[in-house]
């Protein structure tokens, strides 16, 4: 009667980490929010993509909390895949009264 081998644990294989775009997020931020300042945004939405979402979203908060000059609504949104390994997305929106949309960009960073 034979008898089953031990099962051996793969040796795990770290993945190559990038460096994420942070400063580059805050600067789209920021620009995203001086184009739109003078509506006086009553809501900002940000959303990431990104397996690594949440660094960049505390930056969109971050840059969110120096460059807008009143408090506005913000509504910060990751989602999880990435449109390809190594891609960071960031869609940026301002609405203003009544839900119009004032403004929107869209940055792709790495990949």
């Amino acid at each position: 009667m034979s008898h089953p081998l031990p099962l051996q644990p793969l040796p795990l294989q770290p993945l190559p980490l990038q460096p994420l775009p942070l400063q580059s997020v805050v600067d789209a931020t920021c620009a995203f929010v001086a184009g739109v300042r003078a509506n006086l945004p009553c809501r900002l939405e940000a959303k990431v993509s990104s397996p690594q979402g949440m660094p960049l979203l505390c930056a969109v908060e971050a840059a969110l909390a120096q460059s807008l000059p009143r408090p506005a609504a913000q509504e910060l949104v990751w989602l999880s895949g990435a449109p390809r390994a190594g891609a960071h997305v960031l869609q940026l929106q301002a609405f203003g009264p009544g839900n119009e949309l004032l403004a929107e960009a869209v940055h792709e960073f790495g990949g």
